[in-house]
Formats: structure tokens, sequence, C-alpha cells
């Protein structure tokens, strides 16, 4: 299964912990099953969030990020959808260039769409999906 990862998913998985971070160790655990996602787009967006919020560690951060098992993919130059966040657009289109099946992520603009695919999880949405797979 294809799960491309958003930014503020990065940040709260790498930054702080929480339930996203525990959600990649799973992901991680399971790489089998689990084919995590990371467009152009979505990594210089991180990378600037780290340096502009977290200057004293974001290169150490970063690096750590960047040795993990996540595929780095290319962003499109084509926009596939249309969104009411204009910064949002790339992040949806790219997953839909690399046909993922769900797109992780926190932001509410994206969990208040009525997109049908990929589907759309928050963290604690994926907690609960990845507690009923296991089962």
């Amino acid at each position: 299964m294809k799960v491309m990862l958003d930014t503020n998913v990065l940040i709260s998985a790498f930054i702080f912990g929480g339930t996203a971070g525990r959600i990649l160790r799973t992901l991680f655990a399971s790489p089998l099953e689990y084919d995590l996602y990371v467009s152009e787009y979505v990594d210089s967006e991180f990378h600037d969030k780290l340096r502009m919020k977290w200057p004293d560690r974001a290169e150490h951060v970063y690096q750590a990020y960047r040795k993990t098992s996540i595929i780095f993919c290319q962003s499109t130059k084509t926009m596939l959808c249309d969104l009411r966040d204009p910064k949002d657009i790339p992040v949806l289109s790219d997953a839909l260039y690399h046909n993922v099946d769900i797109l992780l992520t926190g932001d509410k603009d994206f969990l208040e769409a009525d997109i049908e695919h990929p589907l759309i999880y928050s963290p604690s949405m994926m907690n609960e999906y990845l507690k009923k797979s296991s089962t």
C-alpha cells in the first residue's frame, strides 16, 4: 500500500513524536505492507519549515529523516486537482500522480474536502485503520 506523507505529519513525527511518530514507526516496521512516499514539494517544504522554526536542530532532524526508508519521489508540474488552499494543490496532485492509496495529513482542508481517491487520513484515523487491519 502506498502512503504519501504531508509536511505537517513529518513535523509532528520528527519533532514532537506523539501519534504521528508512533504511526511512522509502525509503518517503517512493516516495509512489505507499506511504501511511504514524500514528494519533492513536501520534502522542500519540510526542510524550509525546520530551518525556520527549529534552526538549531533543523539539519540534524532533516538528515535523520532522509536516512529513513521513505521513497522520495518527483513532484508533478501538472496541477491535477482544485482545492481551496492553493498550497495544498501540489500535495494532492503529487499523490494523484503517484497513485498513492492514502494521503496521511493533519490538514483540515484535505480532511474536509470531498476526495474519493486517495483516501485522506489524519494520524488518528490512520491509527484506527492500522488497529483494524491488524486484527
